[in-house]
């Protein structure tokens, strides 16, 4: 039985607008020999009761008692609250009874219903009360519950979700449409062998323990859903898995994109209802609809879904037709959500990432508005979008901003940094990559394209010490990004000593950032302003990040990129245009091992882009090819 949350609008227990006092007296004891003070009296207790049979987990037994038949009664009351699965439930007694003789009286009720998932529904019932022998009793008549209901009939509630909407690109180009789907799931009881639950693991990475356990502890015959899966996929599992015993299906539709890695970790993903992902549904969702449970399909829920719509039916307790419809809300269709995912983009950014053995991670932004042309995860499809939400090491391509640093404090391209095998801070000894062999003497210039440890590091006295952070803000690194789906807007903090600061130049120590906020290090000396990233621009905050960065030292950062591409480290972009970059490698403890993750930021026109390849040896040679990849599949 479906229990709800009521509410009884009395004049003796709860004072609100609307309520009237029935008693017939100023207070005290009703009178038994008035016949009014009585029967009102009768009416507010089965008021009272009704709420407390329709409240979570209550009974109908008391509002039976009050009645001259309470066994039928109780089941009438209690069947009426599973048919119309509400809320909450406001019940009034209204004016005064209307007695007829000194044994019968009459008093409405008005009933507020909010329907679970639908909206609220409104009636007005009638009570009479009547005397049997010393005791006044409610007729026990199914129009106390809802008129028309009588001895047999019975009301049916129907409801009606409208087609989700779908996300579209910054081309109006839908990402996700309505496609046909299977949910899978399995019997209740023990119907199901353990051969059943082996195969849920095996071919759908569901875990068959905990599907077991669901299993046994639900009602006999309930449909216990395990998975939701494209319907193509479940006919190649069907030979096999549609044999097993236990195992039930069954079919709809879901908001999905082309692929089941397509743009997964931004769109999302949808799923049967749990309590987190109802409470963010609000309050027309049901706990059998599927919501969003990741990304744009969680955070536009609600937009996406529209609100459902449902009728309440007065239906023939021996026919079963309809006598007629009693209640009737009219859906609202759900409202794209528009992004600026381009679609070509993000077609480009997943097969490149797909030549990866390692997990990696691709963003494509529009340099001049800050707008996310493609965010990629790979090489197989994950929830989790460490291209917005990843805590990484930025490693060489902070270099950018270090640079950015030193040419703010007077220093210039051609000042004089000299390239060693390695540098000491206060005890702490920094050194090259592995690739690199000490050149002596050589500018900033160079420094950046060689990617020079040593060579930055020497220059640690020059700045403030708060001057990578205040110089990481230029490029609109540090403060939270309040995009509609979770990013990380990166950390540069004041470093606590001269080791820190040190370590913080070559983008190690405490400094972090996101793939996006990398790509973002790249827009801005392409543009010249650090830009708000955008991906659904009704939502998200556009504009400048940061204020311009001054001209020489954009054009500066300009030339070590491109000159890093023509003659640097980065050469292995040679060949795909006026390409400019920057490779870094950044060491990292995994496991009590250090391992290093290869990186790449760049541009190439109005696109910038970063990649990161986990456990890459090194930029160019984890990053290059997946950069070579994406770049030649667009012009």
């Amino acid at each position: 039985m479906k229990r709800t949350t009521a509410i009884v609008c009395l004049s003796s227990l709860l004072i609100t607008a609307g309520c009237s006092d029935s008693s017939g007296g100023s207070g005290g004891t009703p009178d038994p020999n008035d016949e009014k003070q009585a029967s009102a009296e009768v009416v507010k207790q089965f008021a009272a009761a009704w709420v407390a049979a329709w409240a979570p987990d209550g009974k109908p037994d008391a509002a039976g008692a009050l009645t001259d038949n309470p066994t039928v009664f109780a089941k009438r009351l209690d069947d009426t609250d599973s048919a119309l699965v509400a809320n909450t439930v406001k019940v009034t007694p209204e004016g005064d009874p209307e007695c007829s003789d000194g044994n019968t009286c009459t008093q409405n009720l008005a009933v507020e219903a909010e329907l679970r998932g639908i909206g609220t529904m409104k009636w007005t019932s009638t009570a009479t009360a009547t005397k049997v022998g010393d005791a006044w009793k409610i007729k026990a008549s199914g129009d106390t519950i809802y008129p028309g209901l009588g001895d047999a009939n019975y009301l049916k509630r129907v409801r009606a979700l409208p087609a989700r909407a779908s996300i579209l690109d910054r081309n109006n180009v839908p990402l996700t449409a309505n496609r046909p789907v299977v949910i899978v799931g399995v019997a209740a009881g023990t119907k199901a062998t353990p051969a059943t639950y082996a195969a849920f693991t095996k071919n759908l990475d569901v875990d068959g323990a905990k599907l077991a356990a669901r299993a046994k502890a639900a009602p006999a015959g309930q449909f216990v859903d395990a998975i939701t899966i494209r319907a193509e996929e479940w006919e190649k599992l069907r030979p096999t898995m549609g044999k097993l015993p236990g195992v039930l299906t069954m079919g709809g539709t879901q908001s999905l994109p082309p692929t089941s890695s397509f743009a997964r970790s931004v769109i999302g993903t949808m799923k049967t209802a749990t309590e987190e992902t109802l409470k963010n549904a609000g309050p027309t969702a049901s706990a059998q609809d599927q919501v969003g449970t990741t990304g744009l399909q969680y955070a536009f829920q609600q937009q996406l879904a529209g609100t459902p719509g449902g009728t309440v039916t007065l239906r023939d307790g021996k026919t079963k037709l309809t006598i007629k419809t009693v209640f009737s809300q009219q859906g609202t269709a759900g409202k794209p959500v528009k992004t600026t995912l381009d679609t070509k983009l993000q077609v480009a950014a997943e097969a490149a990432l797909a030549t990866s053995k390692l997990p990696a991670s691709l963003v494509a932004v529009q340099a001049s508005t800050g707008q996310i042309l493609a965010a990629a995860n790979g090489p197989t499809p994950t929830n989790y979008n460490r291209a917005f939400q990843g805590r990484y090491a930025p490693g060489s391509t902070f270099k950018i901003v270090t640079s950015a640093a030193l040419l703010g404090s007077g220093e210039t391209a051609a000042t004089a940094l000299p390239c060693t095998n390695t540098i000491t801070v206060f005890g702490k000894s920094f050194k090259n990559y592995d690739g690199l062999a000490a050149y002596g003497a050589g500018t900033m210039q160079k420094a950046f394209n060689e990617s020079c440890n040593t060579a930055f590091i020497s220059q640690h006295g020059r700045l403030p010490k708060d001057g990578m952070t205040k110089a990481a803000a230029m490029f609109g690194l540090g403060p939270d990004l309040n995009l509609s789906i979770p990013a990380y807007g990166g950390e540069v903090p004041a470093p606590k000593d001269d080791v820190a600061e040190a370590a913080s130049m070559i983008g190690q120590g405490t400094v972090t950032a996101s793939p996006l906020g990398v790509a973002m290090i790249g827009a801005t000396v392409d543009h010249g302003t650090a830009m708000k990233p955008v991906l659904v621009p009704a939502k998200d905050a556009a504009g400048p990040a940061a204020s311009p960065l001054p001209a020489a030292t954009a054009a500066a950062l300009r030339t070590f990129m491109r000159t890093t591409v023509t003659g640097g480290t980065a050469k292995v972009l040679a060949g795909n245009g006026a390409v400019a970059a920057k490779t870094g490698t950044a060491e990292v403890v995994q496991n009590g091992k250090v391992v290093t993750n290869g990186w790449m930021v760049g541009y190439r026109g109005d696109v910038a882009f970063a990649v990161i390849v986990e456990g890459g040896a090194s930029g160019a040679k984890a990053a290059g090819p997946i950069l070579t990849n994406f770049l030649g599949r667009f012009k």
